[in-house]
């Protein structure tokens, strides 16, 4: 079944761990309750996590601090619904913005991708498999797709690696591309 907990899913928990092992320095930005990374963030501040912030302020937080993680988690609310039960639950209103989950994803996603340096890791959940992307300098290594019977959505969960180079433009991955 699945879980408002991503990671009590036994599947995914075990997905996330076997990086985690591998890892020296780990960001997870919706880490709710589980305190696995070495910097954790939920915007609800009645959960375990370390800060709780906006996912993007705290992505610019750890950059301006020039922390360079080798494994990010990233597990965002998956719909509008969700996002506006997240919100309810900590007593702020829902806006149509909040709502936009490209623009919600894409900030986050930028500001990861600044902190990212060739070989780390990126792990993204949710109902789709865009991940970090390709655009960005990331080759998926693993997807993990958990079934939860019924009528219930798939979790995808998707491990991306960032590249030295973008193999096909030819642009340092520090450089935007063209």
């Amino acid at each position: 079944m699945p879980s408002a907990d991503t990671f009590d899913v036994e599947p995914i928990k075990g997905f996330v761990q076997k990086y985690l092992m591998k890892s020296k320095c780990s960001v997870d930005l919706f880490a709710r309750n589980k305190r696995w990374a070495t910097y954790t963030n939920d915007l609800n501040p009645d959960t375990a996590a370390q800060y709780h912030m906006d996912a993007e302020d705290f992505a610019k937080m750890l950059h301006a601090a020039q922390v360079r993680p080798d494994l990010i988690i990233f597990d965002p609310p998956y719909s509008p619904r969700q996002v506006s039960e997240m919100y309810s639950g900590i007593g702020r209103t829902t806006t149509i913005t909040d709502t936009q989950m490209v623009t919600i994803r894409k900030g986050s996603k930028n500001v990861l991708m600044e902190m990212a340096g060739p070989g780390t890791v990126v792990l993204s959940f949710g109902w789709n498999s865009s991940g970090m992307g390709f655009e960005r300098g990331f080759e998926i290594i693993e997807i993990l797709l958990v079934c939860h019977g019924s009528f219930h959505n798939d979790t995808i969960c998707m491990a991306e690696r960032r590249l030295e180079s973008h193999p096909e433009l030819n642009f340092p991955i520090d450089m935007p591309p063209p």
